[in-house]
């Protein structure tokens, strides 16, 4: 079993590095791809744990033709300087996102927050949308996580995201393999129709994407294997992840379709890093 999709405590997932350790016992081979931060990975690279089997990920906010797009990043340079000025922009680009989602709140809902709550926001690392609806659910707006995003936080924001035509050809020739992640859609989000998709891959391919994560915890048989001829036919990288997120998504590590039929045999993302 492996799993190459995995948020902590350092994006928007709950679990810290020890706990999230504990849980990879027994998993061949696992990722934290942590949303645009790589805080993560150097938190378990400086507690010096003698893990083979870990490989260093960053999961990449995007945008391409209005749809976001995330793009996986795996095996890099913890100190490579093209990532650091991606992501310092990418952090620019989150902060003023996440402003808007306020005054949004403020103006359609007559939601505020308080001063220190709004100043603890933008000290995290890596504000994002579940953050906001913690607060949301925390003051009874919702009673979860999910519904707070869904009645509060669905709007379709002015701030852009830096474009993946712009990231993939910022990183192609770095150290690390660039990956497509949920190519049909991540978890809650717009589902992206196939026609849509293979224009999408076909100009990434051009700019310099590797591969795709064929295996994912929200798509079944069929899509797993349509997403695998596709990176066959495009001599690309095929991986496969969950993207867990602990408590804020009912997700598990290691669980890389809906069907519990994960095709496993096809996947070949180590063979490259070997």
């Amino acid at each position: 079993m492996f799993d190459f999709h995995i948020h902590t405590i350092y994006s928007d997932g709950t679990d810290d590095i020890d706990s999230l350790v504990e849980k990879v016992k027994g998993i061949e081979y696992f990722s934290i791809t942590d949303h645009d931060t790589i805080k993560g990975v150097k938190t378990l690279r400086d507690k010096g744990l003698d893990m083979p089997n870990f490989i260093n990920g960053i999961e990449l906010s995007t945008s391409d033709l209005e749809d976001s797009v995330h793009i996986l990043f795996y095996d890099y340079d913890i100190n490579s300087q093209a990532l650091k000025e991606v992501l310092d922009k990418i952090d620019e680009i989150r902060r003023d996102r996440l402003l808007e989602r306020i005054k949004i709140l403020k103006k359609d809902f007559k939601i505020k927050f308080k001063k220190e709550d709004i100043e603890a926001l933008l000290k995290l690392d890596n504000p994002t949308k579940p953050n906001i609806a913690t607060l949301l659910v925390k003051y009874r707006y919702a009673k979860s996580i999910d519904e707070a995003i869904k009645v509060y936080l669905f709007h379709h924001l002015k701030t852009k995201k830096l474009s993946s035509e712009f990231v993939i050809k910022k990183l192609k020739d770095e150290k690390g393999i660039l990956i497509l992640a949920h190519p049909f859609g991540g978890i809650g989000e717009k589902r992206v129709e196939k026609q849509r998709l293979n224009e999408r891959i076909n100009r990434f391919k051009k700019y310099g994407i590797e591969g795709i994560e064929c295996c994912y915890s929200m798509y079944n048989s069929e899509e797993q294997q349509y997403l695998i001829e596709m990176a066959k036919m495009f001599d690309l990288i095929i991986t496969g992840g969950s993207d867990y997120h602990g408590k804020n998504k009912k997700v598990n590590i290691g669980e890389l379709s809906i069907d519990n039929n994960t095709q496993y045999e096809h996947v070949n993302l180590m063979d490259h890093i070997k």
